[in-house]
């Protein structure tokens, strides 16, 4: 389980583990689709990559490290790769704040906002993928929810699925 919380008001989040155990940074550009990623002593950057523009790439110190695809124009739905591994993260429907991730169509991970007036959102991703990629994910869910409203708090019509409280 990780936790992103934003650091004031800005759009850097700090990312931690259950334990409360800083794993690393994300950092969301207020221009377009574009970032940083901390995890631990390296730095990743997030961009659309130049050579296929919906195309959203890690990129890190050996290179592309993973790509996101937006499934549609402004949706909150991702195809992404990384290595030889395909996901989807996707919303279970359009009026849920839940994002799961899929591998498979089997459900390996969800992304909930904390509360509706928390910036804080609670990340359930296996930890068997590399920390790079569970920060990729945050980073993805974090710019699905500003797409829709401006960070994980705002609810408007949207809500958390009822069965997560």
């Amino acid at each position: 389980m990780l936790t992103a919380e934003p650091v004031g008001l800005s759009s850097n989040y700090e990312v931690r583990d259950e334990d409360g155990r800083r794993v690393g940074d994300v950092r969301l550009s207020t221009w377009f689709a574009r970032g940083e990623i901390r995890a631990g002593e390296v730095t990743y950057r997030v961009r659309r990559d130049a050579t296929f523009f919906r195309e959203i790439a890690l990129f890190g110190p050996d290179g592309v490290a993973a790509h996101a695809v937006p499934l549609r124009a402004f949706s909150r739905a991702f195809a992404v790769r990384f290595g030889d591994r395909n996901f989807v993260l996707r919303s279970p429907a359009a009026w849920f704040r839940e994002i799961r991730l899929l591998e498979q169509d089997q459900v390996i991970g969800t992304a909930v906002p904390e509360g509706v007036w928390s910036g804080r959102a609670q990340f359930d991703l296996p930890p068997t993928l590399p920390i790079e990629l569970r920060l990729f994910v945050v980073w993805l869910a974090l710019l699905a929810w500003r797409r829709v409203g401006g960070s994980p708090s705002f609810t408007g019509a949207f809500q958390v699925a009822p069965w997560r409280g």
